[in-house]
C-alpha cells in the first residue's frame, strides 16, 4: 500500500471513530435518561468488553491470527491505556468540583495540542505550523458550538487549572501510548483487556446491589452506545493510529460534536441553533485546514 493510500486509509479510520462517538451521545442521553448514570456505565464497560473479547477470540479462531497469543507487550499496553483512562477520569472529576462544567469541557480540548507536543517529544512527529493554526480555528468554533465556558480562566484555583490540564493530558496519552506500540500490539485483544480492567474498577467504586434492577430499555440503549463508541469506536481510532500521526486522529475527533447534531435533529428533533451550526462550520474549517496539506 502507498504512504498516500496508507493515509486516507487512517485518516478513514479516525473519521468513522468520530461518526460512532457522534451517534454514541444519542443513545448514551437516552439511557441516562431512563436510570442511574453508575449502572449505565457499567452495562456499557461490560457490553463493549464482551464485543472486544468476543471478536478476539474469534481472530484467533480463524484467519491470519489463528492460534496467537496475548503477550506481554499487550498486557502491559492494555494495563497503561486503563491506567490513564482511570487517571483522567479521576482527575477531570476532582477538577470539575472547582469549576463549571463548560469551563472543564473547554480544558479539556487542551488533549489536542497536548498530544501534539508529547508526540513530538516520544514518538518524533514533526508538527507544521498548520496544525497550530487549525487548532485554533477549531478551538473558536467548539467555544461558539457549545457557548462560552462560565467563569473566568484567570480566576480560577492553580489547583484545579492543574486537575484540568493533567487530565487532558492523561487523555492525550492514550493517543501517544497506542501510536507508539500500534504496530507490535494486538487492537482488539488490547481493547477487551482494558475493557475488562475498566469493569472490574467500576466495581470498586460503585454499590452493586440495584445492577439487578437495572431497566431494559436501560440495557437496550446503553448497548447500542457501547458498540458505537467504546467498541467499534475505539478499535477505529486505535487503528487509525497504524497510519496517521496521534494528532491527526485527536484532531478528527473534535468532529464528534459537530457530528452529534445530526442524529440529534433526526433522532431527537433537537434543531441545532445558528450560533451552533455557525461553530460547526468553523471547526470544519479548522479540522480541514492542516489536512490539505497531506492532500498536497
Amino acid at each position: 500500500m502507498s504512504s498516500g493510500a496508507a493515509r486516507r486509509l487512517g485518516l478513514s479510520w479516525a473519521l468513522a471513530s468520530a461518526v460512532g462517538s457522534a451517534f454514541m451521545a444519542i443513545p448514551w442521553k437516552l439511557a441516562n435518561d431512563v436510570g442511574t448514570a453508575a449502572h449505565s456505565v457499567f452495562v456499557l464497560l461490560l457490553v463493549a468488553a464482551t464485543g472486544n473479547t468476543l471478536l478476539s477470540v474469534g481472530q484467533r479462531l480463524r484467519g491470519p491470527m489463528r492460534g496467537a497469543r496475548i503477550g506481554g507487550i499487550d498486557l502491559g499496553v492494555a494495563v497503561g491505556l486503563a491506567g490513564f483512562t482511570l487517571a483522567g477520569n479521576h482527575l477531570a472529576a476532582l477538577a470539575v468540583q472547582q469549576m463549571s462544567p463548560s469551563m472543564m469541557n473547554l480544558l479539556l480540548r487542551a488533549e489536542l495540542p497536548l498530544t501534539a507536543v508529547a508526540a513530538s517529544i516520544f514518538l518524533g512527529e514533526r508538527v507544521e505550523g498548520r496544525f497550530w493554526i487549525g487548532t485554533a480555528i477549531a478551538a473558536g468554533g467548539l467555544i461558539l458550538l457549545q457557548g462560552a465556558p462560565e467563569g473566568d480562566v484567570g480566576a480560577l484555583r492553580l489547583e484545579a487549572l492543574g486537575l484540568a490540564i493533567a487530565s487532558a493530558a492523561c487523555f492525550g496519552s492514550l493517543a501517544v501510548v497506542t501510536r507508539a506500540f500500534v504496530h507490535r500490539i494486538d487492537v482488539v485483544g488490547v481493547n477487551a483487556i482494558r475493557l475488562w480492567l475498566a469493569v472490574g474498577l467500576w466495581f470498586v467504586f460503585n454499590d452493586a446491589t440495584g445492577l439487578s434492577g437495572i431497566p431494559e430499555a436501560q440495557w437496550r440503549y446503553a448497548t447500542i452506545a457501547a458498540i458505537a463508541g467504546p467498541f467499534l469506536g475505539r478499535l477505529m481510532l486505535m487503528n487509525s493510529a497504524r497510519t496517521i500521526e496521534a494528532r491527526l486522529s485527536s484532531l478528527i475527533m473534535l468532529l464528534s460534536p459537530v457530528l452529534t447534531l445530526v442524529p440529534a435533529y433526526l433522532i431527537l428533533d433537537d434543531w441545532p441553533t445558528e450560533r451552533q451550526l455557525l461553530g460547526g462550520v468553523i471547526m470544519l474549517a479548522g479540522i480541514a485546514w492542516p489536512l490539505s496539506a497531506g492532500r498536497r
